[in-house]
């Protein structure tokens, strides 16, 4: 079933990050911007919990009943409260995604200690297809310095990929550093 949905591969960067993160330990993961779900569907497990969040009502649909994940629609770039506020992961993951205004808001949903892995798309893309739109691309080290005061940064890579198809891309592994 996990196989026959996904229209993408999933990151084996993010898939790996994951892995290595998790000790034995059952851990909570959100999955931001989750779209067609292939990180949710992969990552679902008895020792993972997903909570898979995006504003496409019928993408969300197709990996609704599988076991672990928890979907949730909402539109992320909406003014309303997040309806996350209450909750707290061991991990956050998202990919091919980039919204500037509320960027920051994801730290306030992970543990202390707890990691965000964020891969999209940077500036250079453009040559190789979309998005193409500067809104939509990450400039040199932004994400490094969007969260450099409140994580430890664990990895970084600017440049080109051959993954799915050739792009440039950022790809950032950060740990929430404890409360000063």
């Amino acid at each position: 079933m996990k196989k026959t949905l996904l229209k993408l591969k999933p990151s084996p960067w993010i898939i790996n990050q994951v892995e290595i993160v998790q000790k034995r330990k059952k851990i909570n993961i959100l999955d931001f911007a989750s779209g067609g779900g292939r990180h949710s569907i992969n990552l679902a497990s008895n020792r993972r919990v997903i909570t898979a969040i995006d504003k496409d009502r019928s993408k969300l649909e197709l990996y609704k009943n599988i076991k672990n994940i928890n979907p949730i629609c909402f539109d992320l770039e909406r003014n309303d409260k997040w309806p996350l506020e209450k909750e707290s992961f061991d991990v956050i993951i998202v990919t091919n995604y980039l919204y500037r205004p509320r960027i920051r808001e994801l730290e306030s949903f992970l543990k202390i200690g707890g990691f965000l892995f964020y891969e999209t798309f940077a500036v250079g893309n453009e040559k190789y297809g979309k998005p193409s739109n500067p809104d939509y691309l990450l400039k040199h080290m932004e994400l490094l310095k969007t969260f450099k005061n409140d994580f430890e940064t664990m990895y970084y890579f600017q440049g080109k990929t051959i993954e799915n198809e050739v792009a440039i891309i950022q790809r950032c592994s950060l740990k929430k550093r404890p409360l000063k």
